[in-house]
């Protein structure tokens, strides 16, 4: 009988089951406020992240955020924009670069988007990108699929089914789009992309008689269940800023409930203040700092009128 000592890494090494080596957790670095709720230091690169809620909730100035905070840390942000209804000016004030970025508002459908998130993924690994990459899609909940428009003839398009088809197209892609983000985290890969999808919610009506409604995102649950981090955003109240009887404008306070987080396991929830320029904690201490430092914007004090 043999007495030499089985080699269980190198039988590994014959059947392909050796383990990939993977380079450590990366992040987009976000504000301090926003990482004491989400548990980590901010949007995971080499991840999905899935941020849904109804409009004007603060998901584009989360998104804006974070593209001006990937710029600081030297990772190039990509930009899908289907709202169109982009405030390029406040993008600056919050810090984004628009020139500093690639920016394709030039999507029709959700296929287009799939294969420009796709080819930006494969140009990472093949080294044709000299960053990491964080790309941004600005919403899927506003982009249709091929199969649910039908184009007239004079160009125009006329909606013809329900989300339901939009629902397979996401489904069928993310499964390969999901793989390819999770593989640029691999040591061969020269660098990493992240991917954050904004998402439009909408309310679902309850499954049985007196049960709760609940709030869902649009496309299925195929973006929920291939992310990592996964926040829900909800409007708390709208706040105006007055000045000799003016209505400045101000912000709005958003509440972000971590819905589900594959990294820190911290499922968390916080209020914070969603000004033109910053995102800042919902506390008095914080305000009165944010209102010293645009004194000279303002002129004198201000009055921070709470609207529900």
């Amino acid at each position: 009988m043999s007495s030499k000592k089985f080699d269980l890494e190198a039988y590994k090494k014959t059947i392909n089951v050796a383990s990939t080596p993977i380079k450590p957790d990366q992040f987009v670095v976000l504000d301090q406020c926003i990482q004491e709720v989400i548990g980590m230091p901010g949007i995971p690169i080499g991840h999905i992240t899935q941020v849904y809620g109804k409009s004007d909730t603060g998901k584009t100035s989360l998104l804006f955020h974070t593209a001006a905070q990937a710029q600081k840390q030297g990772i190039l942000p990509v930009l899908i924009i289907t709202e169109g209804k982009v405030d390029w000016d406040r993008a600056r004030q919050m810090g984004f670069e628009k020139n500093e970025a690639i920016v394709n508002d030039n999507v029709e459908f959700l296929e287009n988007a799939f294969d420009f998130i796709d080819k930006i993924t494969s140009d990472v690994m093949m080294g044709e990108l000299p960053q990491d990459v964080m790309i941004m899609w600005d919403s899927v909940g506003n982009t249709l699929s091929k199969d649910e428009v039908e184009v007239k003839e004079d160009g125009t398009y006329e909606k013809k089914s329900t989300m339901m088809k939009a629902a397979k197209v996401i489904s069928e892609r993310m499964r390969v789009i999901s793989k390819k983000i999770n593989d640029t985290r691999k040591i061969s890969s020269p660098k990493s992309v992240g991917l954050m999808i904004l998402n439009q919610a909408y309310v679902q009506p309850p499954s049985f008689p007196g049960g709760p409604s609940s709030m869902v995102p649009y496309g299925g649950t195929a973006i929920w269940y291939r992310s990592t981090l996964v926040l829900k955003t909800n409007k708390v109240k709208k706040l105006k800023a007055a000045k000799n009887g003016q209505d400045l404008g101000f912000g709005i306070v958003s509440k972000i409930v971590v819905d589900k987080n594959h990294l820190s396991n911290v499922t968390n929830e916080g209020e914070f203040i969603i000004t033109a320029d910053q995102i800042i904690p919902n506390d008095p201490t914080a305000l009165k700092a944010y209102k010293e430092s645009h004194k000279s914007e303002w002129n004198e004090d201000i009055k921070i009128v709470e609207e529900e």
